[in-house]
């Protein structure tokens, strides 16, 4: 039951909602048992999984022995698998079965090639959330069955989760008393050489079902029909450069106002982004030039430069590696810098520039005291990293700001700009995932042999604490929510005022931020990170994320909402669904969407690339400038975020923390269902706490209409699915798909096939099982309108036997109906943006019947003018003429 409680004037008005909540069952229809790609089980209520498990085998002393488990053969009824505990040398055959609609029984076959003894064992660890939302709060604690059977867990009126071997095994308990950390050893602290079986059934409350498996429910994996190499790593299939003013800068500085990025002119922007790190950064000028070109093409207009200074594993950086100081730049990497930097700007992509990376620090920087125990953590003859030091060490922040004055202050050869002087460089960041109040603050404490850090760490601790009347050892109890959360925001603070004040005395213009939300941080993070121009976040995402049930968990982008503070501008310097997750196809159109929705400013995938841009024999995780999985869609979600194709939302929430919930507990996107249901639905932002102890904190109060929310509130309403207040998104958790219906992008993606989805301007009958499918328009008239349409159509890719290049993609079958003026032609274009012979389409009811996989198949196609040309001269002619006017 919610009561609402409106405050203020009719000019400023702030609306309260308490939520009650009365526990209840979770009735058994919301009830699955999963089969995991490693074998493992995983038990889903209402689509958020309440059990969780993997395998756990060591050796002697602890020593971790590794388990891998492979599906096999499979049918609707049963399924095999096989594995191995290369540490034991256990061989595992294995098998998976149904005997009724609730019930899995898991058979292992393990084969010991010799007498084993006094190992520790193995078997399968399960993890419980107890209090997961999903139970309705009626669940009781698990218990274990008698004579090391199983366990059995009471969460439902239609019965319990029981787990039952068919035998005693080794060992069933609950690690270290911990009710929500179960281990089943069966296999015991001495093995005989030979062959053992054992038999495992979990059984759900009465009406619950067996889940497909992912491999069943994608089909077939064979890639005989897939294509092969159909994106090129040097050029692109379309042209979006149109989208770019050149040079960058022509505005003027980038500035922040409020929680939007403008130029000095005033004009708003939006920055579709990525990032070029490492061995990215020092290649030939002749890769900088293409790249550049094919960066703009794919509809980019921001790079991020990152790991610029990581000399401990990248071959050269921007900081001297032969110096026996970390003080000195390398003339020649900062030339391809320069160069990179004068490239992009001459096709109007816009820079980032990191500060502070991976820098190792040496003997020759005459750190002193402390530098010996950040030795310990660091390579001898390479240096150590600075992380968490630089906080409680005045040498090291002196050695950062030393950097920034020579980085920022260096002279680019090919724009004759010093960097800080450039307006084509829009965003600085301080320090890397480097933060006190969540990460490295551990580092500091008694226990970790840093005595010159702790000293200076627990001076400050307990000044802080006598200063506002707090337990001096709660205020050092780094690891957990309480008093020392307000010490090391303030400590944090201080520290980011230092550095932003050292940067503003430099010169610089443009909106600084000085570390990220990242890493799973709760909101105790957020209030230092917002002391900056920007609030950075980085998230990444795994596979399913369109079927995650926001009622009860989160995803990726929740937690991006998580930093989005109220009045401040939001980048998202590094997000990512990383190669080989299955379905990344889906990525790059749902942050595009959501962020434009929320009004963020700068979401950059991470990364462009970190290798070099030769032809990769290998898909690396991390560069995405070759990976069909993901740069094959990010034309049609550049258009989408960058032209604001998706309307900002009609309602804003700001859901306040006080200095319980933003302090003394762990505030997280898991634990709070106002975020997890509001992001996809209206714009949310976080209003921080206003605390006694800190003096800096008062910035950032909401203003007119802004609600106040209580925290864990399901703002979904009825159904499976959350749908935004402009009616342009929809999300069907429980299916697995979104829908994107706009003016001039109507998208579907996720779990399509078999699905017939009508939009405003499109219709899309789609049968390969999981795809992403974009209509957009190019020439900015509506869909219906337009003579000038891409149509982008991705699923599956993978790398070719051996996880070698060349890349193979699926291609998607089924039918879209695209309403447009008559006289159009689909043109499929291949992965370098050439045109292939025109199709003709059949027309009718005033819409286009494209039928996929098209006679020549690609990714990509044009809906265009017929156009009257030498069919002889196809292979001359480019992508970019679409966007000519036709006479």
């Amino acid at each position: 039951m919610a009561v609402r409680k409106s405050i203020g004037n009719a000019n400023s008005s702030v609306i309260l909602i308490f939520v009650l909540t009365v526990p209840c069952y979770a009735v058994a229809a919301d009830w699955q048992v999963r089969i995991g790609d490693d074998i493992s089980v995983e038990v889903l209520c209402g689509g958020s999984p309440v059990v969780r498990s993997g395998y756990v085998f060591w050796g002697a002393n602890w020593k971790y022995a590794g388990a891998r488990m492979e599906l096999g053969e499979s049918s609707a009824a049963d399924k095999t698998f096989t594995g191995q505990v290369a540490g034991l040398g256990l061989e595992i055959e294995g098998k998976i079965a149904s005997s009724a609609a609730n019930k899995l029984k898991y058979t292992w076959a393990i084969n010991a090639r010799e007498d084993l003894s006094n190992i520790i064992g193995g078997g399968i660890e399960f993890r419980l959330s107890l209090d997961d939302p999903s139970l309705g709060g009626g669940a009781s604690e698990p218990v274990l069955l008698a004579d090391n059977r199983g366990w059995r867990w009471d969460v439902s009126p239609e019965g319990p989760v029981v787990v039952e071997f068919d035998k005693p095994i080794a060992n069933v308990y609950f690690e270290r008393g911990n009710k929500g950390q179960i281990r089943a050893m069966f296999v015991g602290q001495n093995v005989s050489q030979g062959r053992q079986t054992v038999s495992m059934t979990i059984t759900l409350p009465q009406g619950g079902s067996i889940a497909r498996t992912l491999g069943e429910r994608y089909g077939s994996a064979d890639t005989a029909g897939w294509f092969s190499d159909a994106l090129q790593h040097d050029a692109s299939p379309v042209d979006l450069s149109f989208l770019n003013h050149t040079p960058a800068g022509k505005f003027g500085f980038v500035k922040a106002r409020g929680d939007k990025l403008v130029f000095e002119n005033g004009g708003e922007v939006r920055f579709w982004g990525g990032n070029i790190a490492a061995y990215a950064i020092y290649v030939d000028k002749s890769q900088i030039e293409a790249q550049a070109e094919r960066i703009a093409r794919l509809g980019y207009n921001l790079m991020r430069f990152h790991h610029h200074d990581s000399t401990g594993w990248v071959g050269r950086t921007v900081i001297d590696k032969n110096r026996a100081d970390s003080q000195h730049l390398d003339d020649e990497v900062m030339d391809r810098l320069d160069y990179w930097i004068k490239c992009l700007r001459d096709r109007g992509v816009y820079v980032w520039l990191d500060l502070h990376v991976g820098r190792l620090f040496k003997d020759g920087d005459d750190i002193g005291e402390g530098f010996e125990e950040m030795m310990r953590r660091g390579k001898a003859g390479q240096g150590t990293e600075g992380k968490g030091y630089c906080y409680f060490n005045p040498r090291i922040e002196q050695l950062m700001k030393d950097f920034n004055d020579k980085y920022l202050n260096h002279v680019n050869k090919y724009t004759h700009l010093a960097y800080k002087d450039d307006p084509a460089v829009m965003g600085l960041l301080i320090t890397n995932e480097n933060d006190i109040t969540s990460h490295f603050g551990n580092l500091m404490l008694a226990d970790k042999n840093n005595p010159y850090h702790n000293r200076i760490f627990e001076a400050a601790a307990r000044a802080f604490a006598e200063a506002h009347g707090l337990d001096a050892g709660g205020t050092m109890r780094t690891w957990e929510p309480g008093p020392s959360k307000l010490f090391l925001a303030d400590w944090e603070y201080r520290w980011n005022r230092r550095m932003l004040d050292a940067l503003k005395a430099l010169g610089v213009k443009v909106p600084v931020t000085t570390t990220q939300m990242w890493g799973g941080m709760s909101l105790f993070g957020l209030p230092s990170v917002a002391s900056s121009g920007i609030i950075d976040v980085h998230s990444y995402g795994s596979a399913e994320a369109l079927s995650v049930n926001p009622r009860f968990k989160d995803n990726y982008i929740s937690y991006i909402a998580a930093g989005a503070a109220w009045g401040k501008p939001l980048s998202i310097t590094e997000w990512n669904v990383p190669f080989p997750a299955v379905d990344r196809f889906t990525a790059p159109m749902y942050v595009a969407s959501v962020s434009a929705l929320q009004g963020w400013d700068a979401p950059m995938i991470y990364n462009y690339s970190q290798q070099t841009f030769g032809k990769p024999s290998r898909q690396g995780t991390w560069s995405t400038f070759s990976d069909v999985g993901i740069t094959a869609i990010m034309p049609a979600a550049a258009l989408l975020y960058r032209r604001g194709d998706v309307s900002a939302a009609k309602e804003q929430y700001c859901i306040a923390m006080d200095r319980q919930k933003q302090y003394m507990e762990d505030s997280h996107p898991r634990n709070m269902a106002s975020l997890r249901t509001l992001v996809e639905r209206s714009k949310v932002t976080i209003y921080m706490a206003d605390t006694k102890e800190l003096d800096w904190d008062t910035a950032g109060r909401p203003g007119g209409a802004v609600r106040l929310v209580e925290a864990d509130r399901d703002f979904t309403g009825p159904g499976d699915t959350v749908r935004s207040d402009t009616g342009e998104l929809a999300r069907d958790w429980m299916k697995g798909y979104q829908v994107i219906d706009t003016a001039r992008t109507q998208a579907v993606q996720g779990w399509i096939g078999g699905e017939k989805l009508e939009l405003k301007a499109s219709s899309f009958n789609i049968a390969t099982p999981k795809a992403a499918v974009a209509v957009s328009s190019l020439d900015g008239a509506t869909i219906g309108r337009s003579s000038r349409v891409l149509i982008t159509a991705v699923a599956r890719a993978a790398p070719s036997a051996g996880g070698r290049m060349p890349m193979l993609s699926e291609p998607v079958k089924g039918e879209i109906r695209i309403a447009g003026p008559r006289g159009l032609e689909l043109v499929p274009l291949t992965g370098d943006g050439m045109e292939m012979e025109g199709i003709e389409l059949q027309y009718t009811g005033g819409r286009y019947i494209v039928e996929l996989p098209a006679e020549r198949g690609t990714h990509w196609f044009l809906l265009a003018k017929r156009r009257w040309y030498d069919k002889s001269d196809l292979q001359s002619r480019q992508y970019f003429s679409f966007f000519c006017p036709v006479f």
